[in-house]
């Protein structure tokens, strides 16, 4: 069993994650979505969803705060969801936490049909953290969480989403409009740090970058050691390490 400790919740206190494979790592993308956690707390309140839960880390730590009462934590992974279990539990969470084994939004058995069920409509933020997909310009993961949690939050819900700087602001920001949601601000970043092309994930989406910018969609923004900016076929070509900034952003749902 791997135990990993993270520390810099943005002040909710360290939180323990066993590991799992289904779950993937604690990745710097999570320990920046953990930060945006802590440091949006004044806006998050009431029930809430953690959609990918994957080691429960964002679920938990949102748990702390105050004004939360309950994290609705989604995963589909079998061994992810029994992970993530045991983490809340490990991290005296149970009371505040339910991880649902789910499909996207749809339930995977009939106490996740139940939970989710007492959700709609009610929800006042979620946070998510999606994989980037293997399809469209890396964003579909994302698109889809928002289409299909729309009909879980209230109007005015907060929704903090992990999308790395490399994708261009413009596209950021035009993420949630064709969904109803209105793009208010980044709210944490990393600084620019390797993108790490040793991890088969992120190989698969530098193909999917390159393929959108053949087609003629705009170009992702990578930076260089030296502060020189190219796009995703260049770092393919070879151009140099490629570095990117791992950011949360504030979205609101209007409905």
């Amino acid at each position: 069993m791997t135990l990993v400790t993270v520390d810099d919740t943005g002040g909710l206190g360290p939180v323990a994650v066993e590991l799992a494979a289904g779950g993937g790592p604690v990745t710097p993308a999570s320990r920046v979505m953990a930060r945006a956690v802590g440091r949006c707390r004044a806006m998050l309140s009431g029930v809430g969803i953690d959609w990918g839960t994957g080691t429960g880390l964002l679920a938990i730590a949102a748990s702390r705060i105050p004004a939360v009462e309950r994290v609705v934590a989604i995963e589909f992974d079998q061994t992810a969801v029994e992970t993530a279990r045991r983490n809340v539990e490990r991290n005296g969470a149970g009371g505040a936490v339910a991880v649902v084994r789910a499909d996207l939004f749809t339930p995977c058995d009939e106490e996740g049909a139940r939970v989710l069920e007492g959700v709609e409509a009610t929800a006042g933020f979620m946070v998510a953290n999606p994989p980037a997909s293997d399809d469209q310009d890396g964003l579909g993961w994302r698109r889809r969480v928002l289409t299909e949690a729309r009909r879980f939050l209230r109007p005015g819900a907060t929704v903090l989403l992990q999308v790395s700087a490399h994708y261009g602001a413009d596209r950021i920001r035009a993420l949630g409009g064709a969904e109803g949601y209105r793009f208010v601000e980044t709210v944490e970043r990393s600084s620019w740090v390797p993108f790490d092309l040793g991890r088969e994930d992120l190989r698969r989406a530098l193909d999917v970058y390159v393929a959108e910018e053949r087609r003629g969609g705009r170009p992702y923004r990578f930076r260089l050691a030296g502060g020189e900016e190219v796009d995703a076929r260049s770092v393919a070509a070879g151009a140099g390490p490629p570095l990117t900034s791992w950011q949360a952003h504030r979205f609101e749902w209007i409905g």
